[in-house]
């Protein structure tokens, strides 16, 4: 086999039965916008949003997603509409196959901020196809009002097939 250990200039098409291109090497700015790369080879990224209606936090255990293909959770966040007020509190759960993703569940009280998600932190980010996330919602009123709105957002990227 010949090498060439300098650069090489080609004014016209290269072609070749078969190429080895270094990793790394094409990058996104390479890829034309009209090159019709077809979704199985792509790990396309989705934003899964679940959301109560604009009344008090209701107790509630919701699929909101199943997985296509094997995919990573990215994040997790859950906010509401409108602040809990006194010792009323709402936490927010994510669960994939009945077990929690996360370190910690997100608690909704008086600390937030009304349309600021808080996030979690994800503590099993890696998934298979047919995995299925639940949400659990838990509202303890105590003796102030609950938060009302509450939502969740999960963002994973998944593989098409």
């Amino acid at each position: 086999m010949g090498r060439l250990d300098e650069g090489l200039y080609v004014g016209g098409n290269l072609s070749a039965a078969t190429m080895t291109i270094p990793a790394g090497t094409v990058t996104n700015a390479a890829v034309s916008a009209s090159a019709g790369i077809v979704a199985t080879k792509t790990v396309p990224q989705h934003v899964i949003t679940y959301g109560q209606a604009n009344t008090a936090a209701a107790d509630e255990t919701r699929v909101i997603h199943a997985a296509y293909g094997a995919g990573t959770v990215i994040a997790v966040h859950a906010g509401s509409i409108g602040i809990a007020v006194g010792d009323a509190t709402c936490t927010v759960d994510v669960k994939k196959d009945g077990t929690t993703i996360l370190s910690a569940v997100i608690t909704l009280d008086t600390g937030n901020t009304v349309y600021t998600p808080k996030a979690g932190t994800v503590s099993v980010s890696s998934y298979a196809a047919t995995d299925v996330f639940t949400v659990v919602i838990d509202g303890t009123i105590g003796t102030g009002t609950l938060p009302t709105g509450v939502y969740v957002r999960l963002i994973v990227r998944e593989a098409a097939e």
